[in-house]
Protein backbone atom coordinates (compact mmCIF):
# COMPACT_ATOMS: atom_id res chain seq x y z
CA UNK A 1 0.00 0.00 0.00
CA UNK A 2 1.03 3.89 -1.13
CA UNK A 3 1.16 6.11 1.72
CA UNK A 4 0.73 9.38 -0.44
CA UNK A 5 -0.72 12.33 0.47
CA UNK A 6 -3.83 13.30 -1.07
CA UNK A 7 -5.65 16.81 -0.50
CA UNK A 8 -9.55 17.14 0.24
CA UNK A 9 -11.47 20.53 0.27
CA UNK A 10 -13.84 20.02 3.24
CA UNK A 11 -15.32 23.75 2.23
CA UNK A 12 -17.81 24.34 -0.49
CA UNK A 13 -19.74 27.48 -1.85
CA UNK A 14 -23.11 26.87 -2.95
CA UNK A 15 -25.58 28.79 -4.64
CA UNK A 16 -28.37 29.85 -2.14
CA UNK A 17 -30.76 29.78 -5.12
CA UNK A 18 -30.40 26.31 -6.84
CA UNK A 19 -27.75 24.40 -5.04
CA UNK A 20 -25.06 23.91 -7.40
CA UNK A 21 -21.78 23.84 -6.27
CA UNK A 22 -19.85 27.15 -6.94
CA UNK A 23 -16.47 26.35 -5.65
CA UNK A 24 -14.24 24.97 -2.92
CA UNK A 25 -12.02 25.61 -0.54
CA UNK A 26 -9.38 23.91 1.79
CA UNK A 27 -10.97 24.19 5.22
CA UNK A 28 -9.75 22.57 8.81
CA UNK A 29 -13.61 21.37 9.18
CA UNK A 30 -16.48 20.96 6.84
CA UNK A 31 -17.66 24.45 5.89
CA UNK A 32 -20.54 25.57 3.88
CA UNK A 33 -21.35 28.73 2.55
CA UNK A 34 -23.78 30.18 0.37
CA UNK A 35 -23.58 32.84 -2.36
CA UNK A 36 -25.62 33.98 -5.54
CA UNK A 37 -23.82 32.22 -9.24
CA UNK A 38 -23.65 33.72 -12.31
CA UNK A 39 -25.40 30.98 -14.07
CA UNK A 40 -27.95 31.88 -16.63
CA UNK A 41 -31.12 29.77 -15.46
CA UNK A 42 -30.35 30.62 -12.05
CA UNK A 43 -30.48 34.30 -12.99
CA UNK A 44 -33.46 34.19 -15.20
CA UNK A 45 -34.68 32.14 -12.80
CA UNK A 46 -33.66 34.71 -10.53
CA UNK A 47 -35.31 37.35 -11.80
CA UNK A 48 -38.71 35.85 -12.89
CA UNK A 49 -39.44 35.27 -9.21
CA UNK A 50 -38.81 39.19 -8.60
CA UNK A 51 -40.93 40.04 -11.17
CA UNK A 52 -43.97 37.74 -9.48
CA UNK A 53 -43.26 39.52 -6.01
Amino acid sequence: MENSSISVDLGVILCKHCAEIIGTFDSEKVTTYYSDCQEPDCLETRKNTNNQQ
